[in-house]
């Protein structure tokens, strides 16, 4: 089934060929940006809940402890 641009896809189509290297290579590097920016904004938002942190910190904990499941192991299991 063929993908259906949003507008938006269909404006930075039309767009990106009449861009310099120089200047797509902006958008991309603001692209990367946006990305990151979300990502990170994503994180902070679970770090903000306190029972989710515990939960992160708790599994990091067993991570050093060694407490850890191959991901064979996992996969076989499930």
């Amino acid at each position: 089934m063929p993908k259906v641009k949003t507008n938006i896809q269909k404006r930075l189509d039309d767009a990106l060929p009449l861009l310099s290297s120089k200047q797509q290579e902006l958008l991309a590097d603001f692209a990367d940006y946006l990305k990151s920016r979300e990502e990170w904004e994503a994180t902070m938002e679970l770090l903000s809940d306190s029972k989710m942190k515990r939960e992160i910190e708790e599994g990091m904990e067993q991570v050093r402890r060694g407490e850890t499941h191959s991901w064979r192991h996992i996969r076989k299991n499930v």
